[in-house]
């Protein structure tokens, strides 16, 4: 009774982080009753993720960020959101094994590759109606960008960057079968045309391409060679506006930047108080026509320096750091069969950080908690594989 209690809460963890791909509110429905459950039902003393000691630093100075806001009503969001951590600890407790951590992977790729699917066919459509008008906000490029089942581009893109990321080690034992929809959610990334992105899934293929098999990794890039070279002339397009010197995505970027190191140098210990850059901006904004949209500074780490304060960007970093150190630690003590799911999850951690610098993806609730299901399943089942390994060998190494 217990084991089928165990294997509950594993399915109500994996259908939850499967599906915040589709809906939020499902995902974040599925994810309280995993958690529900475990609470009534407590198969297994609790076993918690290496990252918990500089997560807790975190909570701890956001919170007291927030005491120090001068309007701390607006930022409570911030502390609610907390429960999203508990994606971690669920997934490290329940993905307890080299099985689970297969079945985690491919749910994940297979809805992914559905809302990939949905996402070109969106593409599609936008192309069409663009060749029609040739007006920027019917552009597929730049405004009217494929979403999925998402609100916003960002958030799809994100969660795409996440799931391809990790697919990348995990194709290793999905076997070539799971190709086409490696390369549906390849193609999605692409003609998404958010360059954060494109930057973070280069630095996920890089860090696999230490340990994936030289053939495997030629097999991956094919199919996203040629779906680059189709779409080059919009490539070519999205990139050419990027570098105009008039361009504002890239220009309101540069300004948030100036504004929110003028924020740090005011509010070093606590920031402006979270959720407060919006009525804070216009304050710190040196110049005549401000940015369409500045409610946040299209950085994690400027955002939380300014809106948190430096002491609480110590302990975001603290995290980050923690979990690279965990994983590669893993990579090098697992056997080889079972070392996949950390370079999955250091390649979707790389890919995270490295759009990170350029969007604020760690307030993406979506694309967070997808990134704490990938990033903790490995404690759990490596560790467990490693713990398996022990008690099946003899006093003399022999195997009993």
């Amino acid at each position: 009774m217990p084991a089928m209690r165990d294997t509950w809460i594993f399915g109500l963890t994996t259908a939850s982080a499967a599906a915040i791909l589709v809906s939020i509110a499902a995902g974040q429905i599925l994810l309280a009753l995993a958690c529900l459950v475990w609470l009534v039902a407590r198969p297994r003393r609790i076993t918690w993720p290496g990252y918990t000691i500089p997560l807790c630093a975190f909570m701890i100075t956001t919170v007291l960020s927030l005491l120090m806001s001068s309007e701390p009503e607006i930022g409570t969001g911030v502390v609610m959101k907390f429960v999203l951590f508990s994606m971690g600890v669920l997934a490290v407790n329940f993905v307890t094994s080299e099985d689970r951590a297969r079945i985690s992977h491919s749910t994940l790729l297979s809805v992914a590759a559905i809302t990939g699917a949905v996402a070109l066919g969106q593409f599609a459509l936008a192309y069409q109606r663009f060749s029609a008008t040739g007006a920027l906000a019917d552009d597929p490029t730049v405004l009217a960008r494929i979403t999925g089942f998402m609100g916003h581009w960002m958030t799809f893109s994100g969660e795409q960057l996440l799931v391809w990321c990790a697919a990348i080690p995990a194709l290793m034992v999905l076997g070539r079968s799971w190709a086409l929809p490696f390369s549906v959610v390849g193609a999605a990334i692409i003609l998404s045309f958010t360059r954060s992105v494109w930057l973070g899934a280069v630095a996920g293929l890089a860090v696999a391409a230490f340990v994936v098999p030289r053939r495997m990794l030629i097999g991956v890039l094919i199919p996203m060679i040629l779906i680059a070279g189709a779409a080059s002339s919009l490539i070519y397009r999205r990139v050419s506006m990027s570098m105009g010197p008039d361009f504002a995505p890239d220009t309101s970027r540069i300004e948030m930047f100036f504004a929110g190191t003028r924020m740090i140098r005011d509010h070093p210990l606590f920031g402006v108080g979270p959720e407060r850059i919006y009525e804070e901006f216009p304050n710190y904004y040196r110049g005549n026509n401000p940015p369409a949209y500045y409610g946040h500074l299209h950085s994690n780490v400027m955002q939380i320096a300014a809106e948190r304060g430096l002491p609480c960007l110590a302990a975001f970093l603290w995290v980050i750091f923690t979990m690279y150190g965990d994983l590669i630690a893993m990579l090098k003590r697992a056997s080889p069969d079972v070392r996949w799911p950390a370079l999955s999850g250091l390649a979707a951690l790389t890919g995270f950080v490295v759009a990170g610098f350029f969007e604020y993806n760690f307030g993406d609730s979506e694309v967070l908690l997808l990134l704490l299901f990938i990033v903790s399943l490995p404690y759990g089942a490596i560790h467990d594989s490693q713990t398996r390994v022990h008690s099946d060998v003899g006093p003399h190494g022999v195997s009993v």
